[in-house]
């Protein structure tokens, strides 16, 4: 049995071991071919070799501390950051404000001063929501309004500028509150000696066309603050005619009440007037005498 298993074992040659060193090459070269361009060696040991070094980048490649990220600075949307908008002093004395503030310079508002004379531009820069009762201040003691005309008298037919002037008596700011619908508007209204009112037709309205009806007109409001003695500015005209009722005008009537057109001059005479103003809240309202005399 011993000759039997001898004989049975091959003895071990160069020969053989370059064949069994060939056939693990051909083994292992199946994986495909190895990183950083390194040949597959034909000997155990350099196949050994080459598995622990790729084993060792793997390892380090794993166990490396991953970068560290910076976070974004993110803003959101529709916001501006907060740039001081320090007043410079120009060498004439004017106060400027540092560019692209976006914020006037102070007593520069629009809305805020000491004289206003343009009402449409008030309402253009001025506007607000339209206040509350409780919110509306007191012009008691506070508010003068004066009234006065170009002319004491006219021809019958005749026109009369008529200025009103409010003023702040008080030494503190006073703010005031101005309706339209949606513009502002300023009414002159005139009675004879009797209370009568004369600037509209005696007879009844007629009513509207059949199958219209007037739209309701949006109230606007705008708010300005007068500074202590400053004054509003605002004008109306007055013409001494006589009204009648105009129904074929009520779909392009922009004015108060149904709409009217002059029906000739009005009898010579004494007639007062009033001025409807365009302010939210209660004020002394002066009236103005004019004689509407002979042509």
């Amino acid at each position: 049995m011993a000759l039997l298993l001898r004989s049975r074992t091959k003895p071990w040659t160069k020969k053989r071991a370059w064949r069994k060193d060939r056939r693990d090459t051909m083994l292992f070269s199946r994986l495909g071919r190895p990183m950083f361009g390194l040949r597959w060696h034909r000997t155990r040991r350099g196949l050994v070799t080459l598995l622990m070094l790729e084993a060792g980048i793997l390892l380090l490649a794993g166990c490396s501390t991953p970068p560290v990220r910076k976070p974004i600075e993110m803003e959101p949307i529709g916001t501006l950051k907060n740039v001081p908008t320090t007043p410079l002093e120009e060498p004439n004395g004017r106060d400027v404000t540092t560019p692209n503030s976006g914020t006037p310079a102070p007593g520069t508002s629009a809305c805020s001063g000491n004289v206003f004379e343009n009402l449409e531009e008030i309402f253009r820069q001025c506007d607000v929501p339209m206040p509350r009762p409780g919110d509306l201040p007191s012009l008691k003691d506070k508010l003068e309004v004066t009234v006065t005309t170009s002319a004491p008298s006219t021809p019958p037919g005749g026109r009369v500028e008529v200025v009103i002037t409010l003023r702040n008596k008080t030494s503190d700011p006073l703010p005031l509150y101005l309706a339209g619908d949606p513009g502002p508007r300023i009414d002159v209204e005139a009675f004879d000696v009797k209370g009568k009112r004369v600037d509209v037709p005696a007879s009844r309205w007629p009513g509207f066309p059949k199958g219209f009806k007037p739209e309701p007109r949006e109230a606007k409001a705008a708010k300005i603050t007068l500074e202590k003695n400053g004054t509003v500015r605002l004008r109306g005209a007055w013409d001494a005619r006589k009204m009648k009722w105009a129904p074929e005008k009520a779909r392009s009537w922009d004015g108060r009440g149904y709409p009217r057109v002059p029906a000739g001059p009005l009898a010579p005479g004494t007639y007062t007037l009033r001025v409807i103003l365009p302010l939210l809240g209660e004020a002394d309202v002066p009236k103005m005498l004019i004689e509407v005399g002979r042509n």
